[in-house]
């Protein structure tokens, strides 16, 4: 009030000061415009950087999907094996891993004249001869053009109105005369749907354009620009001379100045092109800049001078009530209320639902596999992450709702006036919206991609406090996980009492484990005559409070209790050591097939381990099989899995992959790791007599056992009539009920003696799929 007055009682000094005052407010509100232009020409090129990115990623994929296609095609071609299996089985193998994409185009192999000899289409290639194309000629002509982007043309056959590009491949003779090409057609038309839902602004574009400037596609689509020519612009040596970039530039085609962002398509001659027209990008900033300025100029002459009396003395007040404040309630990483304030938050939630008599729901977000974020990036990556999502999910989070970080990558929301159907379409939102890249570098085009497991109650059904709301939430969140993850999962309480069944079976399996309370069984395998070739040891546990539990039921809990590692061992071990006393007791049991897991062959030592076990029992390697699932092949850390198998395979141990057909079935891992056996899952075995397919797939992998001379063993068999009918296509081995059950050891030396006499040299199989074969 003395400021104030002394300004009263000089004239001049409030006159001065007035005029002061009113040049600064001119001076900040001009500077705030020209900030506001900067940033939204700022955020116009992280726009376009971002979905010139995007798009480019997704086109890079697509185009590797056929590049990998074309070199397995050119690889199986020089493949003698393949040559004589069925057209529909050979076309299966050429074409596996186009399967998915046969909807964007085509593949196909070629002659020297240029007439089709494989086609992804048909079983048998098409008459159709492609020698006047220019990527069949650039090959005919140079040997060393490598992979090569065809100009677009109209197809020969198929859809005509459609323009078409090519990538393509030589072939060559043995002696390196031309021998034909792989080529794969991928239709425009692709890109257009992929450019046509973004987000533009009036007169925004993208487009897609070789090296050399030829326009394969634009957005807006207009049909004559396809095949045009940027060539003749200033702008085309830019885009060539650099991977990526950003500049304002006038376009060749309608003449419109525009913030452009290009990225080249990883390493094919292909660049993706997002231009913003200036005009879009900065009409916010015209209007906003003749309302920011009128209204600054009135409050600038009425209000500065008393807002420069308190600034001083209020600006360290509120600076530190702020920061005391945000350590309190808030996470410091990503400034989202924290615990303390979240029950806060949840009990006036609470208050008001009761008071209202409405609904309230909770949902629990957590992160799939951050940890592998943090353990493979660092976690300077992982808390950029952490920020990046925080950002996006207070997006979805209205007033009055509430969302916070609960520790880790564990995050809660509160919805206020929700029912089931407004939760799932929330969480379907943040699902959507977490699974959207995240940006890690900018320059470089690095990015990051993670998903959301949500788990959801609802005030008051599924809880009527805070506490039992939010245990339930994370129950419902963990059933997502379980599904699969990348899920939204209502509580129920059927979690909550197999949680309980989870927990006391887990505690049960430990202590019964300790106590060698667990059993192994053996069951026989035979040849086409009936012979004995081997048996297959399964782990047993019968608990003396729940009695019989199935192996698919304990088996899953051992692994992820991390004791799956030692009962394998034991498995082996026990295996082993019975081999070792029936061969003691004059009882001819050839040899024994050990079913490994992943976190066996991803221990180093496991190679070792084997090698001790045989010695410690006076087996040789020989007398070994080890059998695993498919899933094996694809596991993360697949180059230690090859380590341990190279490892196993030179000690002389045998390899064999069991359910075969159910998983992954890559005919390119059974051609890099050594395996000597194929098991036919028993699902296919059991639908023989009743369903055709199961009848051909069985044939089929019997033919591809043949053809690359494996052992093919058929599981699960259970008539007379299956067994014929395997006999019948040349199955090698049998096994299932119809054979035998599994038995006991002493079980087990009754049904074989009478055999034993024979003293044949087969072999003996024990199984630990991911721990044990579940029989």
């Amino acid at each position: 009030m003395r400021v104030a007055t002394s300004f009263l009682k000089t004239p001049a000094l409030f006159i001065v000061s007035g005029f002061v005052i009113t040049l600064a407010t001119t001076a900040v509100m001009a500077f705030s415009l020209y900030q506001m232009r900067q940033d939204a020409m700022s955020q116009a090129s992280v726009a376009t950087q971002n979905l010139a990115n995007s798009l480019e990623k997704e086109t890079e994929r697509n185009l590797d999907v056929f590049q990998l296609a074309m070199r397995e095609v050119a690889t199986s071609i020089k493949t003698p094996a393949l040559q004589h299996l069925p057209l529909n089985v050979r076309e299966l193998v050429e074409f596996g891993t186009i399967s998915d994409a046969k909807e964007l185009g085509t593949l196909y192999a070629t002659d020297a004249e240029g007439n089709l000899i494989l086609d992804s289409r048909s079983a048998v290639p098409r008459k159709v001869n492609v020698s006047d194309r220019d990527y069949f000629r650039v090959h005919q002509q140079n040997k060393d053009v490598g992979l090569y982007l065809s100009k677009p043309f109209l197809p020969k056959a198929g859809d005509t109105d459609q323009p078409t590009i090519a990538l393509s491949l030589r072939l060559n003779q043995d002696d390196g005369q031309f021998a034909g090409i792989v080529a794969s057609t991928l239709r425009l038309n692709y890109f257009h749907a992929m450019f046509k839902d973004a987000i533009l602004g009036q007169h925004g574009t993208i487009t897609l354009l070789r090296t050399d400037g030829t326009v394969l596609m634009r957005q807006p689509f207009h049909p004559t620009d396809v095949g045009s020519t940027l060539a003749r612009g200033n702008s085309l040596a830019p885009l060539v001379q650099s991977d990526q970039g950003t500049y304002v530039g006038v376009a060749v085609l309608d003449h419109f100045q525009r913030l452009y962002s290009f990225k080249r398509v990883g390493q094919y001659p292909l660049i993706i092109v997002v231009g913003f027209a200036t005009d879009d990008i900065y009409a916010g900033w015209y209007r906003r800049a003749v309302t920011i300025g009128t209204v600054t100029i009135v409050i600038a002459v009425l209000s500065i001078w008393l807002s420069l009396m308190f600034a001083s003395l209020l600006r360290r007040r509120i600076e530190m009530e702020s920061q005391l404040q945000h350590l309190a309630w808030f996470d410091s990483l990503t400034g989202l209320p924290n615990r303390i304030q979240l029950q806060r938050e949840a009990s006036r939630v609470l208050a008001n639902a009761k008071q209202n008599d409405s609904n309230f729901a909770t949902l629990f977000i957590d992160l799939d596999r951050f940890k592998r974020v943090n353990d493979t990036q660092g976690h300077a990556v992982g808390d950029e992450v952490l920020r990046e999502i925080a950002e996006r999910l207070r997006e979805y989070i209205h007033v009055g709702d509430s969302i916070s970080r609960i520790g880790g990558d564990e995050f809660l929301a509160i919805l206020q006036n929700c029912d089931v159907l407004k939760a799932m379409h929330v969480a379907g939102r943040i699902l959507q919206t977490v699974r959207q890249p995240v940006a890690l570098d900018s320059k470089r085009g690095t990015s990051i991609a993670i998903s959301a497991s949500i788990g959801i109650a609802i005030y008051p059904y599924d809880g009527l406090n805070t506490d039992i709301l939010l245990r339930n939430a994370d129950l419902a969140m963990y059933q997502a996980k379980s599904a699969g993850r990348n899920r939204i999962h209502f509580y129920a309480p059927e979690y909550e009492r197999r949680a309980r069944e989870h927990l006391d079976l887990e505690i049960a399996l430990q202590q019964d484990f300790k106590a060698k309370a667990l059993s192994v069984a053996y069951q026989p395998r035979v040849d086409a005559n009936g012979d004995l070739y081997g048996a297959e040891a399964l782990v047993r546990w019968h608990n003396d409070k729940m009695g019989y539990v199935a192996p698919d039921c304990f088996i899953p809990i051992a692994e992820e209790s991390g004791l799956i590692a030692e009962l394998d061992a034991w498995v082996l071990d026990e295996a082993c050591r019975q081999l070792a006393a029936w061969r003691a007791m004059g009882l001819s049991v050839p040899s024994i097939s050990v079913n490994v897991c992943a976190t066996d062959l991803k221990r180093s030592g496991y190679p070792s381990l084997i090698a001790h076990t045989l010695d410690a029992h006076g087996l040789a390697p020989k007398d070994l099989i080890l059998e695993m699932t498919e899933r094996v092949m694809f596991d993360e850390a697949v180059e230690d899995i090859r380590t341990s198998i190279d490892q196993i395979h030179a000690m002389g141990v045998a390899l064999a992959i069991d359910d075969f057909g159910t998983g992954y079935s890559s005919l390119n891992y059974l051609h890099r790791f050594p395996i000597k056996e194929l098991k036919i899952d028993k699902r296919f075995i059991q639908g023989i007599g009743d369903n055709a397919n199961s009848e051909s797939l069985a044939q089929t992998i019997i033919n591809i056992g043949k053809t690359l001379k494996l052992i093919v063993v058929a599981e699960g068999i259970e008539t007379q009539a299956q067994k014929d009918f395997l006999r019948l296509q040349g199955c090698d081995l049998y096994q299932g009920h119809f054979i035998s059950p599994p038995l006991s050891p002493v079980d087990f030396e009754r049904w074989i003696s009478p055999q034993s006499l024979a003293g044949s040299e087969q072999s003996f199989t024990v199984e630990m799929r991911g721990g044990f074969k579940a029989e």
